[in-house]
């Protein structure tokens, strides 16, 4: 009976982690057009929601690029405490798609936020991957899971 659940959940996981590895487009389309004017930074807000247990969380996402990898910061408004820092490294290039492994910086998560730990498990045992591309001059990223995202990013 689980089973649902788990499902949707996997679907969020993917849908969020797209959207944390959209923040890095422009950083993508930067070194594939072998031009970079200044370091990317980003931020946006992202949730997880369940379906079954009608439970909802929401981050505060910031976003930078380092050379060949993403460096991530998840925190939340109503819990000081929680921290959630990662890096994206950049594993391979193939077939236009730029493939990425999670290493974990710190994470506290002393209200112990059950969503936001099936998202990390989905990052530790999965590379992910993304596809950039350009679409009339402007960056766009299409990832594993279909979803597709225009730039630029709020700062």
């Amino acid at each position: 009976m689980k089973l649902p659940r788990v499902k949707n959940l996997n679907l969020s996981l993917v849908a969020i982690l797209i959207a944390l590895i959209f923040g890095g487009i422009s950083h993508l389309h930067a070194r594939s057009a072998k031009a970079k004017i200044a370091p990317i930074k980003g931020t946006m807000e992202i949730g997880f929601y369940d379906l079954m247990s009608d439970q909802r969380e929401v981050y505060q996402a910031q976003i930078m690029d380092m050379d060949e990898a993403l460096l991530f910061t998840l925190t939340r408004k109503d819990d000081a405490m929680f921290v959630l820092r990662g890096k994206l490294d950049e594993v391979i290039r193939k077939r236009g798609r730029v493939f990425y492994d999670y290493v974990p910086i710190r994470y506290s998560n002393p209200e112990n936020h059950k969503l936001i730990f099936s998202f990390i498990d989905f990052l530790r045992h999965n590379v992910v991957w993304v596809y950039p591309m350009t679409v009339n001059k402007k960056p766009l990223v299409i990832g594993q899971s279909g979803m597709m995202f225009l730039f630029p990013l709020g700062d």
